[in-house]
């Protein structure tokens, strides 16, 4: 044992010192940018490389999502490094607060690009019913996507049954078809009106409504496993309300000053973004101590 070893000589034995701390978040998209799936219609372009299709960038029309859907031809790493390309590209739109649907058309005739392609100039974004059918067109008899299944909502079993049994044991929610589902958009070009939502004194994130169309979300502010579980529950109760038909402002107006367990506090202040981008903007910005 040498000197730095010796008991009772300031030695602490690895087990025992604290860990080290961990580094600073560098990423400069905290958000993590778009959803990547999405329940309803999506617009699309074709993304070219040496003149060939390496697949397609998407956008929802009803939901905060957009991704690059790639068309398994080989030589198969061209298309993942577009993924790729592509995938950077979506983040940055997301964090300048471009919508999908603005990020869709964003590099319609802009330079090719070695890895991501380019999108040809006058390229006019075609729409389909779902990413199924996208899928279909980028790879014609490719097995489903488990993506591309409808999700159901958090607190629910796939086929609509509640976790909750005193709930009953029927399911309370379709699941089977996104089509018919009632539900709101996720997305608006208008203004919003929002609440603050507080759990243990931290602000998780915003209930909103649209002023001028049937779309209502919650932003969230964080992303870890306490920012999740409250913004799945917000997602399961506005699914709820959209379901029992309550129009998207009477429902978040109907959540204001109330508590939700854990899901938190919601504001009784109701306030208004100029665009869900806005929103998003103070979604963002650090919250003073």
């Amino acid at each position: 044992m040498n000197g730095d070893s010796r008991p009772g000589d300031g030695y602490v034995p690895p087990w025992d010192a604290p860990p080290p701390p961990l580094p600073p978040n560098t990423d400069p998209y905290p958000h993590g940018g778009y959803n990547a799936t999405s329940e309803g219609p999506l617009r699309y372009l074709p993304v070219l490389l040496e003149g060939e299709i390496v697949g397609y960038l998407w956008a929802s029309v009803a939901d905060d999502a957009a991704s690059f859907l790639r068309v398994l031809a080989p030589p198969l790493t061209r298309s993942l490094d577009a993924a790729v390309a592509w995938s950077e590209r979506l983040r940055q739109a997301e964090a300048d607060g471009l919508t999908p649907l603005q990020a869709l058309t964003h590099w319609i005739g802009a330079p090719p690009d070695p890895q991501a392609g380019a999108i040809p100039a006058g390229a006019v974004p075609q729409e389909v019913p779902s990413k199924r059918e996208l899928r279909e067109i980028a790879n014609p008899g490719s097995p489903p996507d488990i993506t591309e299944l409808p999700p159901a909502p958090f607190g629910y079993l796939p086929d609509g049954t509640p976790l909750d049994r005193s709930q009953g044991w029927e399911p309370k929610i379709a699941t089977s078809s996104p089509r018919t589902r009632p539900r709101y958009l996720a997305v608006t070009d208008g203004p919003v009106r929002y609440l603050t939502v507080v759990k243990d004194g931290r602000t998780m994130g915003y209930l909103w409504a649209s002023t001028s169309d049937d779309a209502a979300a919650y932003e969230r502010r964080g992303f870890d496993v306490e920012d999740n579980d409250v913004w799945g529950a917000w997602e399961a109760r506005l699914a709820e309300a959209a379901a029992e038909g309550v129009s998207p402002l009477e429902a978040v107006r109907g959540f204001a000053g109330r508590p939700a367990g854990e899901a938190g506090t919601v504001g009784a202040e109701e306030r208004e973004a100029a665009s869900l981008a806005a929103l998003k903007e103070i979604a963002r910005a650090r919250e003073s101590p």
